[in-house]
């Protein structure tokens, strides 16, 4: 199954009727996404989800602005710009940071022409 984008999409889907179950599930979705290691240090312990761009800075409760994160990095970073607190970290790569900036990109714009039209017919 794919990660649905909030939690609200869980209970749209009828993949659960209450709101605690789609945020449980959501959650954990993003967790397995990321095999339930800190998408900055790499650690495995305390795993919780992070918002990349702090909600109190404006950042949207949606799955391209989470990320897996061990507990220590969460409070570390705070509502602090991602970027600016990662490129400080002694744990700093390369590697996961294209990793996390490609988890943010938008999804491609699917092809809503997919279908071709059907024939009427009534003539």
């Amino acid at each position: 199954m794919t990660i649905l984008h909030s939690p609200k999409a869980y209970v749209f889907n009828l993949q659960t009727t209450s709101s605690a179950e789609a945020k449980r599930l959501w959650r954990q979705d993003v967790k397995e996404q990321w095999k339930y290691k800190c998408a900055y240090c790499g650690d495995k312990k305390h795993p919780t989800i992070d918002h990349i761009v702090a909600r109190a800075k404006g950042g949207p409760d949606f799955t391209k602005n989470v990320v897996c994160c061990c507990h220590s990095c969460n409070q570390d970073k705070a509502h602090q710009d991602w970027e600016e607190w990662y490129f400080s970290q002694d744990f700093f790569s390369l590697e996961r940071y294209e990793k996390i900036r490609k988890w943010m990109r938008p999804d491609p714009p699917k092809d809503l022409f997919a279908y071709r039209p059907r024939r009427n017919n009534l003539t």
